[in-house]
């Protein structure tokens, strides 16, 4: 004996089949990295509102990068990106340039200290893990 099921109950079904679908792929539905170590390294923006750089700390992975997205100064002048400390593995400085971004990547750990030589007092840095 076969029962029937009415239309109200498998719409019921269907819904609820679906609903949880869509939870599982917006939970990443496995074909996500796991491994935090195989996942792409981050890339970053650091901003130049004014005389400052935003924000004035940021934390990476080793292998991820920094954009710094450089305006013009309230002066009309740009900005550069000057590593300080001597620290070993850091990046290429940047030149005074103004509307522009630059793409600068992190292959060793530690903590490296930027500054703008044009505009004393705006200092940043970058930790790697």
């Amino acid at each position: 004996m076969s029962r029937c099921r009415s239309p109200r109950s498998a719409r019921t079904t269907v819904l609820a089949a679906l609903a949880v679908a869509v939870m599982a792929a917006a939970c990443g539905g496995g074909d996500q990295p796991t491994d935090p170590g195989t996942t792409r390294p981050d890339t970053l923006d650091v901003f130049t509102p004014g005389n400052v750089f935003s924000p004035t700390s940021s934390e990476i992975r080793v292998g991820s990068s920094i954009r710094f997205r450089i305006s013009e100064s309230p002066d009309g002048r740009g900005h550069n990106v000057l590593f300080t400390g001597g620290v070993p593995g850091a990046p290429a400085n940047v030149p005074v340039v103004k509307d522009t971004s630059v793409l600068r990547t992190f292959t060793r750990t530690g903590t490296f200290p930027y500054s703008c030589t044009v505009h004393p007092g705006m200092d940043g840095d970058v930790i790697v893990r």
